[in-house]
């Protein structure tokens, strides 16, 4: 059955290759089969996961404190901060999902027996090519970032005439100083942190991509409700009472499930809304500046970019669940005085009067306004880093042949 929940099958599992999104059962059909369980493998990666995160927090408050604060360094410990949050708010959706996908279910079966031919496809195509596609983009822009990292010290090394042993070793102690300061160089340990890391940076694309094909399926079905009374929008083929009321049961049926989704949802949405806005600025920040090598200008324009891409993603999915879920007025309106009955009626009131969006817990609700009103902060929230980068200028930073230019502390 093209549901959501299966579509979300194969998306769960890399989730929980990247330690978020802990319930188990996930590969089974039916959603009845999902558990979380805090004893299970699942949990204690994730719960691992956040313990590391807790401990590059630490490092970077105590690098902090030694070196001084500014608008670029400050990112290191921002980033940690959010990405444990993030993960936080996930694991507490997982234990929360299971009602949520028994409820999905049962109004996937109400509207795929309406479906024929390519559109009970449709759902489980898009799901899966816009999974695909923003996980590699996100994996490609870790390895960019990675591989301007190993440019940008080998040019270090060369400057101040250090001498290479071994590349890896080289990384690693200027990388993870803080643990390679104090145990002897090892592959598994290095490759644990390299692990670690990326499944850290991961947990940004894991929350946007979950709010977007929630936001997607939602849009999805109210659009099969547009697509039932588009028919009848001419006047010249009139729809029968009982069909008008159980348009009305179907609108009414999705609204209950938007309501209960945002419930679970609000949190990781303020959650986006606020990173997202906060590293656009931070990279139109730092793009004009002269950067280290041909590999960092291309990684901070490929960063960059994606970010735009998946925030507006991000906004554009949800504020469509607006769009779709108001999209029968318009046609309802249109439907001449021979084809009006008091179930249209009835419809029309309940379009117009009842508010069905997506929202950060009440504080903002999603529509395509919005849209431009967080377009808006950012240019809001640029001037004040553009004065904090001003008030804080030559503050925290590091001189060359330092070894705290890469490490985390030493």
């Amino acid at each position: 059955m093209d549901s959501l929940n299966n579509a979300l099958r194969p998306v769960f599992v890399v989730f929980q290759l990247m330690g978020t999104f802990p319930v188990g059962g996930i590969l089974q059909r039916s959603p009845i089969g999902l558990r979380f369980r805090w004893l299970s493998v699942q949990f204690l990666f994730s719960l691992t996961l956040i313990g590391f995160g807790l401990l590059m927090v630490y490092i970077e408050y105590k690098r902090l404190e030694r070196i001084g604060a500014n608008a670029n360094n400050t990112i290191g410990i921002l980033v940690y901060v959010d990405t444990v949050l993030i993960i936080a708010l996930l694991v507490n959706l997982a234990r929360k999902w299971r009602p949520l996908a028994l409820e999905w279910e049962r109004v996937d079966r109400e509207f795929l027996a309406k479906e024929t031919g390519e559109a009970k496809k449709s759902l489980r195509k898009t799901v899966w090519f816009t999974s695909g596609v923003m996980i590699v983009c996100a994996l490609l822009d870790h390895l960019l970032s990675k591989t301007a990292d190993i440019i940008n010290q080998s040019n270090e090394a060369r400057f101040c005439n250090w001498e290479i042993k071994s590349s890896a070793h080289y990384f690693a102690s200027r990388q993870y100083a803080f643990i390679f300061n104090h145990i002897p160089f090892n592959i598994p340990v290095l490759a644990f942190f390299e692990y670690y890391t990326a499944a850290l940076t991961m947990a940004w694309t894991c929350q946007d991509l979950l709010i977007i094909l929630t936001g997607m399926a939602l849009s999805h079905r109210f659009r099969q409700i547009y697509a039932q009374i588009q028919p009848f929008s001419s006047g010249i083929v009139v729809a029968a009472e009982k069909f008008w009321s159980d348009i009305r049961a179907q609108h009414s049926l999705l609204g209950q499930l938007v309501h209960d989704t945002n419930r679970l949802l609000a949190p990781l949405i303020i959650a986006s809304s606020g990173t997202n806005l906060y590293l656009i600025c931070f990279q139109l920040l730092n793009i004009s500046k002269k950067q280290e090598s041909l590999a960092s200008s291309i990684h901070r324009w490929f960063a960059l970019s994606y970010l735009i891409v998946r925030t507006t993603l991000v906004f554009y999915h949800t504020a469509m669940v607006n769009e779709t879920a108001r999209a029968p007025l318009a046609i309802c309106r249109r439907i001449p005085n021979i084809g009006w009955c008091l179930e249209l009626e009835r419809l029309v009131d309940q379009l117009r009067n009842e508010r069905v969006s997506l929202s950060g817990m009440g504080f903002f609700h999603l529509t395509k306004r919005t849209m431009l009103a967080m377009a808006g902060t950012v240019v809001t929230y640029e001037l004040v880093m553009l004065k904090f980068a001003k008030d804080t200028e030559g503050i925290g930073d590091v001189k060359p042949c330092s070894r705290l230019a890469f490490s985390k502390d030493t």
